[in-house]
């Protein structure tokens, strides 16, 4: 477990370290000056050169990237141009709100997805299998931003029952936090549950037709405990890894799903910094989004472990 840790902790920093390079000179290829958005229409030539020279934007970009490396190692994102707030300020402020919208579409992801998919691997090429397949393809096709003005039309200006936009932080009313975030969460959550029921479907069918399995009725165990007891923990690894994948789909459809809803989270800090050219905001934002990918996909690994014993996370066999 040690070795294993320590391997993928030292991959893990070579792909940032190769991420950081990326992102760094990407957003320096962005169409438009940083320093003339900020100086503003009016400002005359000697106003921009000393904006460039207060934010070492003459300098070369190899300075540049050295500078904002040792920077970051030091915890320090550097500030924002347009707000000139800190990063570690912004995030802290943007990014719980991304959390709580991810957290809750998942719950609704998995607690369609999980049901759903089993029910149509017990069941298959029935009634049940079909309709869950359909709802499938139907969430896979279905655009979030096409989802998310409907339920706006239905359920804000039809029925009056939720607000179109907003948001209200969760220790100020929980009430309105809810109210404000369960279309948008659903809106994400139900692409995500289109994926994951397919996947739970698929797994579930190979396992149920395992030998241990039959070995499993055989003995006379009823279906449900067969199911429950074996079948579904077995087949949750590739689940596993489809939702540790797909974390950052939920990230990447934030982006537009707060946009529909006008929720200030992480997704809608993205554009307005590039639309910005912000720099210092869009580089923090992509390397605190590329860190959380490395975290995701080191705890799908070891989550393995815990799912089956039988798998060691070094890669060789328990032995008995």
């Amino acid at each position: 477990m040690f070795d294993f840790l320590v391997q993928r902790a030292a991959i893990s920093v070579v792909t940032l370290f190769v991420i950081s390079m990326v992102v760094f000179t990407g957003v320096r290829m962005i169409p438009g000056d940083p320093a003339r958005v900020l100086a503003g229409t009016d400002a005359d030539a000697a106003g921009i050169d000393a904006i460039r020279e207060k934010y070492g934007l003459n300098d070369p970009i190899p300075i540049q990237y050295l500078r904002w490396v040792g920077l970051a190692l030091r915890g320090d994102l550097g500030h924002s141009i347009r707000t000139r707030e800190s990063m570690i300020h912004t995030v802290a402020t943007k990014l719980p709100i991304t959390i709580e919208l991810a957290f809750l579409a998942l719950v609704i992801a998995v607690g369609i997805a999980i049901p759903a998919g089993v029910l149509a691997a017990v069941r298959r090429n029935t009634l049940w299998d079909m309709l869950a397949s359909g709802a499938s393809l139907g969430g896979v096709s279905i655009p979030n931003f096409w989802l998310g003005i409907m339920l706006i039309l239905f359920f804000s200006v039809q029925l009056g029952w939720l607000p179109a936009s907003g948001f209200v932080p969760i220790w100020e009313s929980p009430l309105d936090n809810l109210r404000r975030m369960v279309m948008p969460a659903f809106v994400l959550g139900t692409a995500l549950a289109a994926v994951l029921m397919r996947q739970t479907r698929n797994s579930m069918i190979e396992v149920m037709s395992a030998d241990y399995i039959r070995t499993a009725y055989s003995k006379g165990l009823a279906s449900r405990a067969v199911v429950f007891r074996h079948a579904i923990r077995n087949s949750l690894i590739p689940v596993v890894t489809i939702l540790g994948l797909q974390m950052g789909a939920l990230l990447s459809g934030a982006v537009v799903t707060e946009q529909i809803f006008v929720v200030p989270g992480f997704g809608r800090l993205i554009v307005e910094s590039v639309f910005t050219r912000d720099y210092p905001l869009v580089q923090g934002v992509v390397l605190i989004t590329a860190s959380s990918y490395v975290l995701i996909n080191l705890l799908v690994d070891v989550s393995y472990s815990l799912l089956n014993p039988r798998i060691r996370i070094g890669g060789a066999a328990r032995e008995s």
